[in-house]
């Protein structure tokens, strides 16, 4: 068996002039503008380095790390490194034609096409440190994702609406879903993937009703850390939906349409080919504040347990406050991870 596990993620250095150049002349043409093109969505916090750095770290066993960009290098970064594959969009894409774009869910409908990348993959996002010295097995277990399958009680209607807003990220999850559906039957789903020792009380009981009241999905619940694929189950994904994954792919900014790389996951978990296990073992915030850093970092030292951290910047943190916790976020991870890996320069 190949136990080779490569990391792959995307990254933009928004404050590129020229590609902020670009991006203008693209949304000047737009007939709206759409929740996925705010500013604040492509600011840069300069987390890849330490992102990186936690991969060779804390996960030594890697083998690949492939970045995809959109033909920018680090400065910093190595790229002859036998350990570093830059993937331009010129090269990941199916359809030349739909570039330039300028959201993830269309890099992420191209991601089948990643040619040097091994079977096992881990995607992550450039915002998201591994915090801790971690095993093979909490990605893979015998050739196969480590995952969950944990559903939801309140369908994204507009009932949902009514109590949180619903965008075009919402939608693209929606999407993915009815997608889902129209392969895969619950009924065919064997009953050890959604009762597992490790699930907790509510998630058995969400299940159950899944199993035998409602009978279709319509909410996957997420993690949203460092996420295990199969490279062959994005093959067999983009087989079975090329048709709304080429229309998504097409998207220059985020749109109703959207799909998601959770199609992927979502499509391993409707078909049992995962092994199931799920951890509480991840840190997620909206940084909307420099509080909300603070409280983060004091949480990312003080429980032991958490192996993922996202810094995610919020559309809702001013370019006044992103400065000074760009600023502190940077010092942080600079002394966490004080060592150059080994592809920098």
């Amino acid at each position: 068996m190949n136990n080779k596990i490569d990391f792959v993620l995307p990254w933009v250095d928004g404050s590129d002039k020229d590609w902020q150049k670009i991006k203008s002349t693209y949304e000047n043409n737009k007939v709206s503008v759409s929740d996925g093109s705010n500013n604040a969505r492509f600011r840069d916090m300069d987390t890849l380095k330490y992102v990186l750095r936690s991969i060779e770290n804390n996960c030594p066993w890697y083998h690949k790390i492939h970045i995809i960009t959109c033909g920018q290098i680090p400065s910093w970064l190595d790229v002859s490194h036998p350990k570093i594959n830059l993937v331009t969009h010129e090269e990941l894409y199916f359809k030349k034609e739909h570039l330039p774009i300028f959201s993830s869910s269309s890099i992420e409908m191209n991601l089948s096409n990643l040619k040097e990348a091994s079977e096992k993959i881990v995607y992550l996002n450039d915002d998201m440190i591994i915090n801790n010295p971690l095993d093979k097995e909490r990605f893979f277990i015998e050739g196969k994702p480590v995952d969950f399958l944990t559903h939801g009680l309140l369908p994204r209607n507009k009932l949902f609406g009514i109590l949180k807003n619903i965008d075009s990220w919402i939608n693209s999850l929606k999407n993915n879903i009815n997608l889902i559906n129209d392969k895969h039957r619950i009924k065919n789903l064997p009953s050890k993937f959604l009762f597992d020792s490790s699930y907790q009380f509510t998630d058995k009981l969400l299940n159950l009703l899944l199993k035998y009241f409602w009978k279709k999905y319509f909410w996957f619940e997420h993690w949203h850390h460092p996420q295990p694929y199969l490279k062959s189950t994005l093959k067999e994904v983009y087989t079975a939906f090329s048709k709304p994954m080429l229309a998504c792919s097409s998207n220059k900014f985020r749109s109703n349409n959207d799909l998601t790389q959770y199609l992927y996951r979502y499509w391993h978990l409707a078909k049992g080919e995962f092994v199931p296990r799920k951890f509480n073992d991840g840190l997620i915030n909206n940084i909307t504040s420099k509080e909300v850093l603070k409280n983060m970092l004091k949480k990312t030292e003080t429980n032991k347990q958490i192996n993922f951290v996202c810094f995610n910047d919020s559309v809702h943190l001013s370019d006044i406050d992103f400065d000074d916790v760009k600023d502190n976020l940077t010092q942080y991870l600079n002394t966490k991870f004080s060592s150059k890996a080994s592809f920098e320069k």
